[in-house]
């Protein structure tokens, strides 16, 4: 008898958890789908950038305004969008482009010097963060460059390299645990808001499909109505 009872409330107990494990997972679900759309929002919000809307925008949807422009730049001409870009955006273009190296199962800082796609911005891996202010960061990712050419280049480690800094005994692991801590320990987030307003006139777009469109026909029609 005692069996059935303990066999009972064992039972008893994985169908709670299931209930519970079950409610958790939709919950999940339901968070990722409403992150999914307003992220779509926003990219179709933000993918042309009129002129001032980034001093009406949420501050904190300042930074990623200017990416989702930066990225259309990219999706309207993979080929040339790096040539097109000014300095503005491809400081905060190629920080975005540093960062997302880091997604994933064993991400590592290494990935982003062994990217085709992120070749264009490697000679510039510090001025970028010089730029908006990550002094600290700058240091660290100009030794983590010194040491992507010694790795690639199959050269001898030298303590006393002055690229290296003081990160001379830094691997790779390293350097992506020193990034990860000083993106948070020193807001680089809050200085990308502060060069992107700072820079806000370098982001906005002035051919915007439709709307020269829609000018022309309005044009049109007063001319049309003064005959």
């Amino acid at each position: 008898m005692a069996n059935y009872i303990v066999w009972g409330l064992f039972i008893f107990a994985l169908c709670f958890l299931g209930f519970f494990f079950k409610k958790r997972v939709n919950e999940n679900r339901a968070h990722r789908q409403k992150a999914a759309m307003e992220y779509e929002a926003k990219k179709e919000r933000y993918s042309y950038l009129r002129p001032g809307v980034l001093e009406t925008c949420p501050r904190e949807d300042v930074t990623a305004a200017a990416l989702f422009h930066c990225m259309r730049k990219e999706n309207d001409d993979f080929d040339h969008y790096f040539e097109k870009m000014n300095e503005s955006e491809r400081t905060v273009y190629g920080i975005y482009m540093i960062t997302s190296s880091l997604e994933g199962r064993n991400a590592s800082l290494h990935s982003f010097f062994l990217s085709p796609a992120s070749q264009p911005y490697v000679p510039m891996v510090v001025d970028i963060f010089e730029r908006v202010g990550a002094h600290e960061i700058a240091d660290l990712m100009k030794a983590a460059r010194r040491f992507a050419e010694i790795i690639e280049n199959d050269e001898e480690d030298d303590e006393d390299d002055p690229e290296m800094g003081d990160y001379s005994r830094y691997n790779f692991s390293d350097f992506t645990n020193e990034f990860v801590t000083l993106v948070s320990t020193t807001n680089l987030g809050e200085k990308l808001t502060q060069y992107v307003l700072d820079h806000k006139e370098d982001f906005y777009d002035t051919d915007i499909p439709g709307e020269d469109k829609e000018g022309d026909e309005i044009d049109e029609k007063r001319i049309s109505d003064e005959i």
